[in-house]
């Protein structure tokens, strides 16, 4: 039996910390973690897009797992990010996370295969990984139809978590929510968190946006769970300036004025989305309107 029954809410995703030298910089994703449960985020996931998993070799990737699962110790659920540049690798993952007691995992088909070769996948995972599977569905990857995803379903009964990132996602989150009903236990939106309140009017019931303001979204779910949509809809319409500029620039740079990362430093960096002093000015005017909104850790100065 799995220590979570249902996973649902806001996820934060970890972005993956680098230290000088590019190797991981392990006190900082531990970190990460701890600022999620210590903020009131409904559970974590590494590494996905945001973790760049198409970064991490597998040996580093690997011997992350077991110590962020002893740090969160429980406290929220931790999903495992799977997807990699092959079938094999993304089945080595999922083996791997089973043995150290992920709470679930994510994949998605690797690039440039076809979506025979992702249905396929998911029916593997379901051979390999006994908790929770959560089907990615992103359009720069192999997407799959909604018919696809629910033939999947199907075939696997641990699939019960749908991410749906095909554009226009609110949209393709209905026809899920629609083609599927009570099959699945929770979709989940993707983009950030930007679209949430559309996605939660068509049926999702979680968010995985990165984590550096994700307690601030996580607010926003509870408000609505609670049944104060226009109150919800007013956090998010003053946090969103801040998720439209959602870059690894900007997640690293957040996460540091939270006291959360002590690194800023990046694998793969690009000069077109490096903050300058004029972005780093006019985040933190965009900061003032979410200040008292944060669950802990308060934003420094720059």
């Amino acid at each position: 039996m799995t220590r979570f029954d249902h996973l649902k809410g806001v996820f934060g995703l970890l972005p993956t910390p680098y230290a000088e030298d590019h190797e991981i910089h392990t006190a900082d994703l531990l970190a990460a973690a701890e600022f999620c449960c210590e903020t009131g985020q409904h559970g974590i996931v590494w590494p996905v897009m945001v973790g760049e998993f198409y970064l991490l070799g597998e040996s580093e990737r690997l011997r992350h797992l077991e110590p962020l699962l002893e740090k969160v110790n429980g406290r929220l659920p931790v999903v495992f990010g799977c997807s990699g540049t092959s079938v094999p690798q993304v089945l080595l993952f999922a083996r791997e996370a089973q043995e150290a007691g992920a709470d679930a995992i994510i994949a998605m088909p690797p690039a440039r295969t076809t979506q025979d070769v992702g249905m396929d996948m998911f029916r593997r995972l379901g051979e390999v990984f006994e908790g929770p599977i959560i089907l990615q569905n992103a359009s720069d990857y192999v997407p799959l139809s909604a018919e696809q995803v629910a033939s999947v379903v199907d075939d696997v009964p641990q699939i019960t978590y749908v991410k749906e990132e095909r554009p226009p996602g609110p949209r393709h989150i209905g026809e899920i929510h629609q083609l599927l009903g009570d099959k699945i236990k929770t979709i989940f939106g993707g983009v950030g968190g930007r679209l949430l309140p559309e996605e939660l009017v068509r049926g999702a019931g979680g968010c995985m946006p990165a984590c550096q303001v994700a307690d601030v979204l996580a607010k926003v779910m509870e408000q609505w769970w609670a049944g104060d949509e226009p109150a919800a809809r007013d956090l998010h319409q003053r946090l969103l300036p801040i998720l439209i500029r959602e870059r690894q620039s900007l997640m690293r740079y957040i996460l540091r004025r939270r006291g959360v990362f002590t690194s800023t430093v990046q694998r793969a960096p690009s000069a077109a989305f490096e903050l300058d002093a004029d972005d780093k000015r006019e985040i933190s005017i965009l900061i003032e309107a979410i200040r008292n909104d944060v669950g802990g850790y308060p934003f420094g100065p720059e």
